[in-house]
């Protein structure tokens, strides 16, 4: 071990054999990190940076309730986290097709990659499962990951969280993405100490740590990330913050694509995470957490905002305001593309009247449809693609060229 590595932090081992990794890793070796505590003490300036993004995030949660069609934001996340997460692991996709691929009764889908299509699948399971009230623990990640694998479509009877429920990683893990030449930390080898880390880090998140709340959920991503005790632990680390901030009440839904703002912020991330294995820099990587989930709360409600004013704008075009049109209306507020039968699905409408209402939609211009005259039609709300082909991050609303005003 190298003496220049703080003992605190964790433990490291020899790592041998290990096919492409960089040489100067084999030789730092493979990095145990230990148990998470308790308690934490934090500088004063973390603690209101810590502070400051919970309120954005409740602000968050309250905001998203004003849209009528509050399962459209919630599922606009959702593919905005599957695109960032198979960006970080090397799956790649365009975020216009992955909306098309997933509206119900669309003919001609395009083909997108299987792994994004398993990230999806993944996602939901999980979020069900968490709202119901089960637990996250490394039994839950092990389905998950037969999920991610293809070896299941949905999650089975979960017994509990013994160490023979789990599907442990059996071959050497790594963090930096599926290429092994960019590596930047060696997890520790399978084994013992991998298994007996890994069922503390399931008794932590059981039990809980006197921390402010995204200080727990920021220890535990970063705890499961550099153990990577279960495959596809990159994916599931990601996916851990989502369902633990529903878990503990901060969020009724998955709002936040987190894989997105890491794939921007990849470099800081992993010099994040080596400031905590090489000098303990608990406060950095608190810090740069808080900031990027309060950055992502504030994209989110500048997109609520706009997607307001859209609807309010296409509810201006309807003279007579019928409460069928008006309802399909609002509910196109955060829907970039849609079809009758998602429409009829959202709404409480039959498919054929989706259609007559959608037919009246295009002549007002709130809906075009991108597929001519064939069927089942597919329609784009133009204002909302716009917008939502912005926000990585949303323009700051004084940038008013961006938007053509």
């Amino acid at each position: 071990m190298p003496d220049a590595m703080p003992a605190e932090t964790g433990r490291w081992f020899l790592a041998d054999g290990i096919g492409d990794i960089p040489a100067r890793l084999r030789l730092e070796g493979a990095f145990l990190p230990r148990p998470l505590p308790s308690m934490v003490r934090l500088l004063p300036q973390t603690y209101r940076i810590l502070a400051e993004a919970e309120q954005v995030l409740g602000r968050l949660d309250e905001a998203a309730a004003r849209l009528p069609n509050r399962a459209g934001l919630v599922r606009l996340a959702q593919l905005r986290e599957v695109h960032g997460s198979g960006e970080l692991g090397g799956v790649f996709g365009a975020l216009r097709e992955l909306l098309l691929a997933d509206l119900p009764g669309a003919a001609g889908k395009p083909e997108v990659d299987l792994g994004l299509r398993r990230y999806l699948r993944a996602n939901d399971e999980a979020v069900s499962w968490v709202r119901a009230g089960g637990a996250i623990n490394l039994a839950l990640l092990s389905q998950l990951g037969s999920i991610l694998d293809g070896t299941a479509g949905s999650l089975g009877h979960i017994e509990g969280d013994d160490v023979i429920e789990v599907n442990w990683r059996t071959t050497p893990g790594w963090l930096g993405g599926p290429d092994p030449r960019d590596a930047y930390l060696i997890a520790v080898p399978p084994g013992a100490e991998l298994q007996t880390s890994g069922m503390q880090w399931s008794a932590w998140v059981d039990s809980g740590c006197e921390a402010p709340l995204l200080a727990r959920v920021a220890l535990g991503h970063y705890q499961l990330s550099v153990l990577s005790p279960v495959p596809h632990a990159d994916h599931l680390s990601r996916l851990y913050v989502t369902l633990a901030l529903i878990r503990e009440g901060a969020l009724a839904d998955p709002l936040l694509p987190v894989s997105e703002w890491l794939s921007r912020h990849r470099d800081e991330y992993r010099d994040r995470i080596l400031a905590m294995v090489h000098k303990g820099d608990l406060d950095g990587f608190l810090v740069f957490f808080a900031t990027g989930i309060a950055d992502l709360c504030r994209n989110q409600l500048r997109f609520i905002e706009r997607a307001e004013r859209i609807s309010e704008e296409h509810l201006g075009r309807i003279g007579r305001r019928m409460d069928g049109i008006v309802r399909v209306t609002r509910d196109l507020a955060a829907t970039p593309l849609t079809t009758n039968l998602q429409i009829a699905q959202r709404c409480g409408i039959t498919v054929q009247q989706a259609a007559i209402l959608t037919k009246q939609l295009q002549r007002l211009d709130v809906v075009r449809s991108v597929n001519g005259r064939n069927h089942p039609r597919v329609f784009t709300v133009p204002d909302v693609l716009d917008l939502f082909e912005l926000s990585y991050p949303t323009p700051p609303d004084g940038d008013e060229d961006v938007f053509g005003r």
